[in-house]
């Protein structure tokens, strides 16, 4: 998104941030995006948000989801330094929401541990006006309490955004983007880290491959089953390079989450 740099490893959090791995590591920053994904239809991802967040001066798209009619969820790492930022609902071209809400930060709940080096409790919730449900308008389910242990381990899984879809079509994607994954162990996505300390019992990683890119949609979008779609991840971190091909990719894990967000929005869970 921001410049280019001749590069080895490139870890990007979302459209904001990286991490720190091995000294003289050289890096490019840039925004998480589904490469070689399908489009989606119409309604297909009604949950689905698009967030534009106001920095101060500058401008960063990000994706979250839908989980009430009053409240969105994202990734902390795109609100934690926001000013405000305009909502999409509702379509999937995401020049003509049906409806588009702006928030001030004042609205934003940010988790109170959230670490922005290592991307640890990456998650973050936005307060809205109630919207209208339709068609085109649904929250996403979230998991029960009965699911907090699962792993969901070779589960396969969606994510949805309108990031880049390409590394040399570097503007976002006009219409909603998908693709399908599927869930890896932590152990096997730390061990592609290096060992690095972002992979912990709070991330779920998903196996990416040299056709299907996840770069993963936008940062904060979902992630959901796609038997059910019940959210089960928030786009988190994701890498470029490594291996002769993508390392993996990790989301916010949502089931160790789900009394924080019960308790800030109340949301039966």
């Amino acid at each position: 998104m921001k410049s280019l740099i001749a590069l080895s490893l490139l870890l990007c959090f979302a459209s904001a941030f990286e991490i720190r791995e091995p000294r003289n590591t050289q890096r490019e920053r840039v925004s998480p995006r589904i490469s070689n994904g399908q489009t989606a239809a119409a309604n297909q991802f009604p949950y689905q948000a698009g967030l534009l967040l106001y920095y101060g001066g500058d401008f960063r798209f990000c994706g979250g989801s839908l989980i009430s009619e009053e409240w969105v969820l994202t990734a902390a790492h795109c609100t934690s330094t926001a000013m405000k930022v305009t909502i999409y609902l509702g379509s999937i071209y995401e020049s003509d929401a049906i409806v588009q809400l702006e928030v001030h930060r004042r609205h934003f709940i940010v988790h109170p541990e959230f670490e922005m080096r290592t991307a640890r409790n990456d998650i973050a919730l936005i307060k809205i006006p109630a919207v209208t449900c339709s068609p085109a308008i649904q929250p996403v389910s979230l998991p029960n309490h009965a699911s907090r242990h699962l792993t969901y381990f070779h589960r396969t899984v969606m994510a949805s955004g309108w990031g880049y879809t390409s590394h040399t079509h570097r503007s976002n994607s006009p219409v909603l983007q998908f693709a399908y994954f599927r869930v890896i162990s932590n152990e096997e996505c730390a061990a592609a880290y290096y060992g690095s300390s972002i992979i912990h019992d709070g991330k779920i990683c998903t196996a990416t491959d040299n056709r299907i890119k996840l770069l993963g949609g936008d940062s904060g979008g979902p992630l959901v089953l796609a038997s059910s779609k019940i959210q089960i991840g928030i786009v988190s971190v994701t890498s470029m390079l490594g291996f002769g091909t993508y390392l993996p990719a990790a989301y916010t894990r949502v089931t160790s989450y789900l009394d924080w967000i019960r308790d800030k929005t109340n949301i039966e869970i």
